[in-house]
């Protein structure tokens, strides 16, 4: 499970806001308010739907172990993400990306 912390930075890392996290997941804008705000319980499907949706966005979650708290970071590298964001800012016709 991810902690209603980790669910925020995992948005503001991506930069996903809740409308559009709502859409990925199938979980409602209102639910992943209560949860990162107030730490309202959601059940599990919803709970793994958030996960997969922030994963497949391009969050990283990150256990706790000895070394350290659970946390977030983003899952391409700064080559990767550098080479992304090139390719967002070429402009041209939208259309569906093809990043994993």
């Amino acid at each position: 499970m991810i902690s209603p912390q980790q669910c925020r930075a995992a948005r503001i890392l991506i930069q996903v806001d809740r409308p559009l996290l709502a859409a990925a997941s199938g979980v409602s804008a209102q639910a992943i308010l209560s949860f990162e705000r107030s730490g309202r319980s959601l059940p599990d499907a919803e709970m793994l739907a958030l996960r997969q949706a922030l994963e497949g966005l391009g969050a990283e979650f990150i256990r706790e172990d000895a070394m350290g708290g659970a946390g977030v970071r983003l899952r391409f590298d700064a080559d990767q993400s550098r080479k992304i964001s090139d390719w967002e800012a070429e402009g041209g016709r939208v259309g569906d990306d093809d990043v994993p």
